[in-house]
């Protein structure tokens, strides 16, 4: 479900994508506005989960050295159960329903090689309805970034 952003909210957005630890007066003092709107319309966005304010973190600077995405097709009938499964498992970080060569794309953050095999062979061949995975080592990220979203 969309939710209507006016130029307030977009404009709070945009401050929160590049400091998501900016106090509400500053925010307030940047937009001219009131603490309690800023407060207000933050709270709101969150209520209706068009923003999360979360801690981001590099894997590999937290001991995750192995980041791989894998993409999978599957049985369309298993497919909800097997979403399931997979947003319950503490090593996959990202889970999308994609079309094209696979049914669904995963991102697995894990502490090393031998922790990405055991994931592939035990945890994800327990899921029945996975026909096949084809697996690809994330070498290095060149970019990432977290500020899209609402236009200007």
């Amino acid at each position: 479900m969309s939710h209507y952003l006016d130029d307030i909210d977009r404009q709070i957005i945009k401050l929160l994508q590049k400091d998501g630890r900016m106090p509400f007066l500053a925010i307030a003092n940047e937009l001219g506005l009131a603490e309690g709107t800023i407060r207000r319309r933050v709270a709101r966005l969150i209520e209706e989960k068009t923003l999360q304010i979360v801690g981001v973190t590099d894997p590999l600077k937290v001991g995750m050295h192995t980041v791989a995405i894998v993409g999978m097709k599957v049985e369309r009938s298993q497919i909800e159960n097997i979403t399931n499964a997979l947003k319950n498992m503490s090593e996959v970080r990202y889970v999308a329903l994609a079309t094209g060569n696979y049914d669904l794309i995963i991102e697995i953050v894990v502490r090393s090689n031998d922790e990405l095999l055991t994931f592939l062979i035990g945890k994800l061949g327990d899921i029945p309805g996975i026909l096949n995975t084809g697996t690809s080592l994330v070498l290095k990220v060149a970019k990432q970034n977290f500020t899209w979203g609402p236009e200007e």
